[in-house]
This record gives structure tokens, sequence and C-alpha cells, in this order.
């Protein structure tokens, strides 16, 4: 058994294999039989407190902020639909949650360098002191704001999907 590479062990593992990570000290000494567990380190890098957590690859340095800590299936569908019309996915954005921004600082934000910040929803920091109007393109030492209601509303009523849109083609440069 020493041996067998992953080629040999996929042959009779037939459903995927998880390791918790908080487990493998224990794990590790029921192995060797050894009742020490506090002298096995794992080295796991950890998370810096102020890195934003969100969802995509920000390859076009976009970040998204919307109201919550997760978006509904029918929401994410609606906010992809219109992040196609402006020609992104998830490949070119940071979607982050605003429970997840309320807990970094904008400088930790800042360090993104991110070239167009829009904000679904409200917000509990310090990037909202920027809001002066909701549909109002605000460009602040080079980065673009726009400030939006909630998803769910912009989703429930056709007078903020038209406002939404009239901005998103100024901020995008999309002619209609």
């Amino acid at each position: 058994m020493e041996n067998m590479n992953l080629k040999h062990f996929s042959l009779f593992l037939d459903s995927e294999l998880v390791v918790v990570k908080e487990e493998v000290p224990k794990l590790i000494s029921n192995l060797f039989n050894d009742s020490s567990e506090s002298e096995i380190e794992v080295d796991t890098p950890e998370r810096q407190e102020d890195d934003l957590i969100f969802e995509g690859n920000f390859g076009k340095a976009i970040m998204i902020i919307y109201q919550g800590s997760h978006l509904e299936p029918e929401l994410r569908e609606f906010l992809f639909k219109i992040l196609g019309a402006v020609g992104c996915s998830l490949k070119d954005i940071a979607l982050a949650a605003s429970e997840s921004v309320e807990e970094v600082s904008l400088k930790s934000i800042e360090t993104l360098n991110p070239s167009k910040i829009l904000v679904f929803g409200k917000l509990n920091h310090e990037l909202s002191n920027k809001k002066q109007h909701n549909y109002e393109i605000l460009n602040d030492e080079g980065v673009e704001f726009l400030f939006a209601d909630d998803l769910k509303d912009i989703n429930a009523q056709i007078n903020l999907k038209k406002s939404l849109w009239s901005k998103l083609q100024v901020l995008f440069g999309i002619k209609s």
C-alpha cells in the first residue's frame, strides 16, 4: 500500500476524501500510537484578520458589495445577468457580502486597488461616507463608486432597474 499513488487509490476510493484540519494531529498520533497530541504541530497559513473575504478573481478590479451575508439564488442570478450586460463575469470581479466588508478596514479595501466599487443596499463601513445619493457615480482618487438600492428591491421594481441600468451604461461606457 505504501507504493500506491493517487491513480491506484482512485480505483477503490469511489467518493471524495476529506481531511479536517483540526483532526490532523489526532490522526497522526493515532497512527503512531502516541498519546501526546501537543508535540505535533500543523503548519497552516493563517488568514490575516484584515483580509477581505470575497468570491471571484478580481480580474478587472471591480468590487461589488451586496447587503447581507449571502445572496439568495434568485438575486445571484439577477446580479450575474447585470454583470453579463456590462461585459463582466465572476472572474472579473470581487463579490463580497456587506457583513464581510464591515469586518475589515478601509485600508484593506484600498490595498486591493479597485477601479470601480458598486454597493447594493446598506453598508455600515467607512466606504458609506463616500455616498451622496443612490445612482450617482462618484470618482474619488481614481476609484469610481456607484451606490444603489438592495438587489432585492431593484429586482422587484422596474423604475430602480432603469435607474441602475442608465448609470451602469455610463460607468462601463456602454452606448445605448
